[in-house]
């Protein structure tokens, strides 16, 4: 807008420049009363000009008032300019046309008519006016040349009146034209910000010397950070996109405002008008979770094959070896040590049945068997089988909570709570306190098993229910896997946690109703706790 204030300003000076030059006086100079007229007008433009300057720099949008202001100057300047040159036979009457196309550009299809009726009042007004006497010709000047013949005069009216209304007619046209492509143009703008702000995708431009030019709301977000921030910053501060700096299409990395880091996958397009590169980018924490997930799942899959194929295998000849040792333990001719040895076969043959069992409850499908029951009452058989079992003899057993009904699966929650209790146990001190608390809420009910051992580190966390993954000596690293299964069974969550006191916090949550898809569990050989060698980090 300036920048057509001072445009406006240098058409301006021309005109009036030119004429004062040419209506000048050899004589009298400047000092005749048509060159300080306009004098007066060219200051007068300056000064409306500057007042018009200044209104627009104070403000972030453009006053209304602006636009009128300066048509209405124009047709003034306009009406001066045909007032010292010759009135209703002036020849710059052609410039009330350029103000009525003005303001077909500027002030919509209504402006025109308006500026062309101010323009068609203010030349009769002087045509008349100065033909008739009622407004005196500027004194240095003939008057002659204002007192046209009444032909010439009418022909003079009627001519410029005609023009004036055909210049109007067609600003007119243009301006509504000019409207259309406006509502056009802002609809695709209003259309594309739209989209923009729309995508679940960040998505940003980069200038040529790698700088973000701009971010959408997506973007940001993803990064934790306003737009404001992000704009004006380098590329490289925010994304690691691969050793090739000029990728099209991978996978990288971005680095949020707390300093984490989430792996990405982007496109980059060049822009062609201006340089730089469009850049379209998507969190893939979620993709690599299911990725994750389904590698688990083939592992289990896969063992589930391999368990599916050796069990008969294996159980066969152990319990045919069980079989043939108790019988040869039996014997009276077996010395006291003797009969210990074939103790210690039997208990080994015995461990190897449970592994086998943790094989097939891991990896053979089976459809949950879900019954309403109370959680807590449930809690109470398997601690209470617990309190007897050699495993537990080191640990006091608690528990606490309320009565909670849930639709669950009452053999896979007790092996569920079996395995989370070894667990405990295993990572317990002498004399350690375990704990079982069962809670809820309207929608869910929860367990949490804690205990007094040194916790689960961080980095463990991840791993922490990955088949074969063990840092106990006794287990094979199956329990945590099996527990993983049955609360992802009962479309549940299991987060594990440290005590600031010390110990590790399993916290199990699960709905209380079964929603409208359940996923297949791993089978179980009888309604009893599994008493498995179990995996603790």
């Amino acid at each position: 807008m300036q920048a057509l204030i001072l445009v406006r300003l240098l058409i301006a000076t021309l005109l009036l420049g030119g004429t004062l030059i040419l209506t000048a006086d050899a004589s009298q100079g400047y000092t005749g009363f048509t060159p300080a007229f306009l004098i007066g007008l060219i200051v007068a433009t300056y000064a409306a000009s500057a007042v018009f300057a200044i209104a627009i720099s104070r403000r972030s949008s453009i006053p209304g008032w602006v636009g009128p202001a300066q048509l209405a100057g124009d047709l003034l300047l306009t009406t001066a300019l045909v007032y010292v040159s010759g009135a209703a036979g002036s020849v710059l009457t052609t410039l009330y046309g350029i103000t009525i196309l003005a303001a077909a550009f500027s002030s919509g299809p209504g402006a025109p008519l308006r500026v062309a009726g101010g323009a068609l009042f203010l030349y009769l007004t002087v045509g008349l006016g100065t033909s008739v006497g009622t407004i005196p010709a500027p004194p240095d000047q003939d008057p002659v040349h204002y007192m046209l013949p009444p032909m010439e005069l009418i022909f003079a009216l009627f001519s410029n009146l005609f023009g004036l209304l055909l210049v109007a007619a067609l600003a007119v046209g243009l301006a509504q034209r000019l409207a259309q492509a406006g509502g056009k143009l802002r609809r695709a703008e209003a259309l594309n910000e739209d989209i923009i702000h729309s995508l679940t995708s960040g998505l940003l431009t980069v200038d040529p010397d790698g700088a973000i030019r701009s971010v959408n709301p997506a973007g940001a977000a993803m990064l934790g950070a306003g737009a404001d921030d992000l704009v004006g910053s380098p590329l490289d501060v925010h994304f690691a996109l691969g050793a090739d700096g000029e990728a099209r299409r991978g996978e990288g990395s971005a680095q949020n405002a707390d300093g984490a880091v989430l792996p990405i996958g982007f496109s980059r397009t060049p822009l062609l008008a201006e340089g730089g590169s469009l850049i379209v980018f998507t969190d893939l924490t979620e993709i690599h979770a299911l990725q994750r997930a389904a590698e688990r799942a083939e592992r289990l899959a896969a063992l589930g094959r391999l368990a599916a194929a050796l069990a008969h295998e294996i159980r066969n000849p152990l319990g045919s070896i069980s079989g043939s040792v108790e019988l040869v333990r039996e014997s009276n001719a077996l010395d006291p040590e003797d009969a210990a040895l074939l103790g210690t076969v039997l208990s080994e043959v015995t461990r190897l049945n449970e592994l086998v069992t943790q094989m097939l409850d891991v990896g053979r499908p089976a459809e949950l068997r879900r019954v309403s029951l109370d959680l807590r009452e449930l809690a109470e058989e398997v601690v209470a089988m617990a309190r007897t079992d050699d495993a537990f003899g080191h640990v006091t057993l608690a528990i606490s909570g309320t009565s909670e009904a849930a639709e669950l699966d009452p053999s896979r929650v007790r092996q569920l709570l079996w395995n989370l209790l070894k667990n405990a146990a295993q990572a317990s001190p002498v004399k350690g306190r375990i704990t079982v608390t069962v809670g809820g809420d309207d929608e869910q009910v929860t367990l949490e098993i804690g205990d007094e051992g040194p916790g689960v580190p961080e980095a463990a966390r991840a791993h922490l229910f990955d088949m074969f993954y063990s840092r106990q000596e006794q287990g094979i690293g199956l329990g945590l896997a099996v527990v993983k299964q049955i609360v992802d069974g009962h479309q549940g969550r299991i987060v594990v946690t440290n005590r600031p006191s010390g110990g590790a916090v399993f916290r199990v949550t699960v709905p209380r109703t079964a929603r409208r898809t359940t996923s297949p569990m791993p089978a179980r050989d009888s309604g009893e706790p599994d008493t498995d060698e179990r995996d603790h980090v």
